[in-house]
């Protein structure tokens, strides 16, 4: 979703850049404005008030976040097993959340102290999202490399939970991104167990 007004694309990626960092909280509409190389009072020529701006970095991260992953996945082309699909859909959220874009972390981070109207417009928003991962769920258990014994529902919830938390705990270390990725598509596919009792 590329803009036209400049000033309004550099107040955008400063704001997300400030709500992954702060959360909402202590997201300040003066630190928003001087990452965008403006006074505090200019961002209201863009935007009429915090929320709308809020709104908007918030769009826009699940927009990215839900093309990248598709991309990748539907790169693969039409006879990858849903069990492959779905492991690319989670190294692939994962990869996204922890290299650097601003956006999606965000959405991640703050997602939960959102204004219950807002919140309920994002939700909304997120529909194509979760039923992207829905699917994907649906086709492993159909073709049965999926646990049938498990509920699409909670596999979805819980894999988005955990996935989106690696965000808020993440720091630079001993494994990489990509790793940390596969180890997420690790767990969440065969669980934790060497072996099941």
């Amino acid at each position: 979703m590329a803009h036209a007004d400049n000033g309004r694309t550099r107040i955008l990626d400063s704001a997300a850049a400030v709500l992954r960092q702060k959360g909402l909280a202590g997201a300040k509409l003066s630190e928003i404005a001087k990452g965008a190389g403006m006074l505090a009072p200019s961002i209201y020529h863009h935007f009429p008030s915090k929320d709308h701006l809020v709104e908007e970095v918030m769009m826009e991260g699940i927009y990215r976040n839900n093309r990248h992953i598709m991309s990748r996945v539907e790169g693969m082309g039409p006879g990858t097993s849903p069990m492959v699909r779905l492991r690319t859909a989670i190294v692939a959220h994962v990869d996204f959340l922890l290299t650097g874009d601003d956006y999606s972390s965000a959405v991640a981070r703050i997602f939960d102290d959102l204004p219950e109207e807002m919140r309920k417009r994002v939700l909304a928003a997120y529909s194509s999202f979760d039923n992207y991962w829905r699917d994907l769920i649906v086709a492993a258990q159909a073709d049965g490399t999926g646990s049938k014994a498990l509920d699409a529902t909670v596999v979805r919830k819980f894999l988005i939970a955990m996935l989106d938390s690696c965000s808020s705990w993440y720091r630079p270390g001993k494994l990489s991104p990509a790793q940390i990725a596969e180890q997420a598509a690790d767990l969440l596919l065969f669980g934790f167990a060497a072996e099941r009792p």
